[in-house]
């Protein structure tokens, strides 16, 4: 499992670098980088048949937009700020998570968040940041556990720049008691390799409360074992479908 996680690492890393534009001459017009095609919500995403190449596997050119700046698809990587940003949206305004972000079609049943990036894109734009994630997933899904991997830290831009953490929109309820949620250590496992398939890509996970060998990124917490105390904070997080920027940050 190490080598293949190492060899996808290694494989799409190679790519990147192999597409990566140079910034456009003054006054020339700056190339475009190659959308993804749009997956709907509903629909999984889909194996490709042997010998090609499934859609959601189509990596967007690498854009180069200023120095020490790139675009991949809609994921801007900012290597001077040690930071990746993408769009995403509420998902849910109540109820109990097992996540705080995961694909369109994913579980977003028991998730704060949704986001149309794929996670084979967002893994490449870590890999390019200088993540590398863990050597060693979780045995399971609610595993004791603490994830390994680098540290990074998360947080979320609304539409009029406002700056919120992630734990302002989360709240713990353990024995009917609800409990603010402190600042916790985002963990950047990096998934893992499946059966030949990238497992974030397959099941959509990126970002887990409850732990998930699964998940690109971990919360290390020891509640992060127990799948029956996170709950979106009502009264602080804003309607369903509201637009915000979820920030990476590679810890120092």
């Amino acid at each position: 499992m190490r080598s293949a996680r190492r060899l996808l690492a290694a494989a799409t890393l190679a790519f990147a670098m192999s597409t990566l534009l140079p910034a456009a001459a003054p006054g020339a017009q700056a190339p475009q980088p190659i959308p993804a095609p749009p997956v709907p919500e509903n629909q999984a995403p889909l194996l490709a048949p042997p010998g090609e190449i499934s859609r959601d596997y189509a990596v967007p050119a690498v854009q180069k937009v200023a120095p020490g700046k790139y675009r991949l698809g809609v994921i801007m990587i900012d290597k001077a700020a040690r930071s990746i940003s993408f769009p995403a949206e509420v998902n849910m305004k109540q109820g109990l998570l097992e996540y705080l972000l995961v694909k369109a079609g994913g579980k977003t049943h028991e998730s704060l968040l949704r986001t149309r990036v794929q996670p084979y894109h967002l893994q490449l734009a870590c890999l390019l940041l200088g993540l590398e994630g863990g050597r060693k997933a979780l045995s399971a899904q609610g595993a004791a556990e603490t994830p390994e991997g680098e540290t990074v830290e998360l947080s979320l831009e609304l539409s009029d720049g406002k700056r919120v953490q992630t734990e302002q929109w989360l709240m713990l309820q353990v024995a009917g008691e609800r409990r603010d949620v402190p600042k916790l250590k985002w963990i950047f496992t990096g998934s893992l390799v499946r059966e030949g398939v990238f497992a974030a890509q397959s099941d959509g996970s990126i970002a887990a409360l409850y732990h998930d060998p699964v998940a690109m990124i971990d919360n290390s917490s020891q509640e992060g074992a127990n799948d029956e105390i996170w709950y979106a904070r009502e009264s602080a997080v804003p309607p369903v479908g509201t637009p915000v920027t979820v920030l990476i940050h590679l810890s120092p």
